[in-house]
């Protein structure tokens, strides 16, 4: 017979890590989204005066296409994270209804889950870092 108990006790720790996972996600999409539309405004600023070359208007593209980058690469194993935190609920939930043993399935589906998190943030501060010389830059030029 299957218990309910259990079965939510198993499940309650990546659940939990997947919503504070959402949370980031939904930061870094947001951020992602910012820096595709400002890339998308400068081209046009630079299109706009194609006869003359602006060195400065195209390292700013250049580096937020290097943030949009870096903020796809975190966004990827920020979502690979859930992925396996998803994993993890299943493979207790299995557990739960089949009377199995799934251990190792559901350790190596957690430290995936955080190995992508620390990963996911590493890009994060990369980003973040890299913005901020961006913002540096601009206050030089003005």
């Amino acid at each position: 017979m299957v218990e309910y108990h259990q079965m939510l006790t198993t499940s309650l720790p990546p659940v939990t890590l997947i919503s504070g996972v959402g949370l980031l996600l939904l930061a870094m999409t947001a951020r992602y989204n910012h820096s595709t539309n400002r890339v998308r405004q400068l081209l046009r600023e630079r299109n706009s005066i194609a006869p003359r070359e602006n060195q400065d208007l195209n390292h700013e593209i250049d580096l937020i296409f290097e943030r949009a980058s870096l903020l796809r690469m975190s966004i990827l194993t920020v979502v690979l994270s859930a992925t396996f935190s998803g994993l993890q609920v299943l493979a207790g939930i299995l557990e739960c209804l089949f009377m199995l043993n799934l251990d190792v399935l559901k350790l190596g589906a957690l430290i995936l889950s955080i190995g992508c998190l620390l990963i996911s943030t590493i890009y994060f501060v990369k980003e973040v870092s890299l913005s901020t010389k961006a913002i540096g830059l601009s206050v030089e030029h003005r």
